[in-house]
């Protein structure tokens, strides 16, 4: 780029960069931002995640009015200030409450509009307040949809001395939480009602996606054919988020291992028949990997590795070594894993190479 104007549209690059939303998600988040003005990288939208001390996660969805750099200023500074609250502990309300007076002071953030949640990803519960702000759209495993419709208010800085109100719900275990700017949704010759409709039907179409899958689908299904003319942001979350261990190669790693895994299974909602049978396979897959891939070399570790959708289950066992298949007379009682993990979930395949060997566990969930 040459010319005058290089330096200032840096100098806007760089800026645009720096707040935009959040660069590293936790587990079972995935967001989409994108502006309505071109070349600009950023408006007067923005979603963040912000984790708290307790474990608990902070979501934000904002939307000022406007568009262009005057917007991205305004939401820039609405972004941090929402951040900072929560970062204190404030809950939700309380942090619109704060957020409102703030927005007062600063010109051109009247009338903007904020989704503030708490959520705790171990139990789904999901505080949260609204100022002005298109509800959350819930996607169950059922394919019935729940709007999050409670905790609402008027946008920030209209009547900055109000007491904001809040809601509770607990998301459901496999179901996706979908929370997006009006630019999702809004179209001319279209009620928002139809857009909000819309945007459901597409959410529960796709609630068996992987999430980064699931996150641009529904950016590019519901996108217009001339494209989107106001500033989107999304942020999707399905509960719970994905599992990730990593453990010694030793058998007494095992027990507490096994707990682990049943705590997550039940918190994806499955039957206590399923439960039993996943965590029988996944055992047997953990022991074959210890012993026959690690030598049980507590030095050793295995990865297990866990994935929801609304439909199904996915567990992977890594270990750094190769299998070696089983000799007939020396192991007469052994080499029976496989066949019993392909008795207990509907699919099981092995992978091995210079890296390692992983096994991969596929259940189909059954209401």
């Amino acid at each position: 780029m040459t010319g005058s104007g290089a330096p200032g549209r840096e100098a806007a690059v760089a800026l645009q960069r720096a707040i935009l939303g959040p660069s590293q998600l936790p587990d079972g988040f995935a967001v989409r931002y994108q502006p309505a003005v071109s070349p600009l990288k950023v408006g007067g939208d923005w979603c963040d995640t912000v984790e708290l001390r307790d474990g608990r996660i902070g979501i934000v969805v904002g939307d000022c009015v406007g568009r262009g750099l005057e917007a991205a200023a305004v939401m820039g500074q609405l972004r941090s200030a929402c951040r900072a609250l929560l970062l204190q502990d404030t809950g939700p309300a309380q942090t619109l409450t704060a957020l409102d007076r703030f927005a007062a002071t600063i010109p051109g953030a009247d009338c903007s509009t904020v989704f503030c949640g708490v959520l705790d990803p171990q139990t789904g519960q999901l505080i949260y307040s609204s100022a002005g702000h298109p509800p959350a759209l819930v996607g169950l495993p059922d394919g019935q949809i729940q709007s999050l419709d409670g905790g609402g208010s008027i946008p920030l800085a209209v009547r900055p001395e109000i007491k904001r109100p809040e809601a509770e719900y607990v998301v459901p275990g496999r179901a996706t939480l979908l929370l997006y700017t009006d630019g999702l949704v809004e179209r001319r010759r279209q009620s928002l009602d139809e857009g909000m409709a819309k945007a459901a039907a597409a959410l529960l179409r796709r609630r068996s996606d992987p999430m980064d899958e699931l996150a641009t689908g529904l950016m590019d299904e519901l996108a217009p054919a001339s494209g989107y003319e106001d500033d989107v942001a999304l942020l999707v979350y399905r509960h719970p988020g994905p599992l990730e261990i990593a453990v010694p190669a030793e058998f007494t790693q095992l027990a507490p291992l096994r707990a682990t895994l049943r705590s997550w299974l039940q918190r994806c909602g499955l039957q206590q028949l399923a439960v039993q049978n996943v965590l029988v396979a996944a055992g047997e897959a953990c022991a074959n990997a210890m012993e026959h891939g690690c030598g049980l070399d507590p030095t050793q570790h295995i990865q297990v590795s866990g994935t929801v959708t609304a439909d199904d289950i996915e567990l992977k066992v890594a270990d750094g070594g190769q299998w070696r298949q089983p000799r007939p007379v020396e192991d007469i009682q052994r080499g029976r894993g496989l066949a019993l993990m392909r008795g207990l979930v509907n699919r099981v395949t092995v992978t091995t190479g210079i890296a390692g060997t992983t096994v991969n566990l596929q259940t189909r969930i059954t209401s």
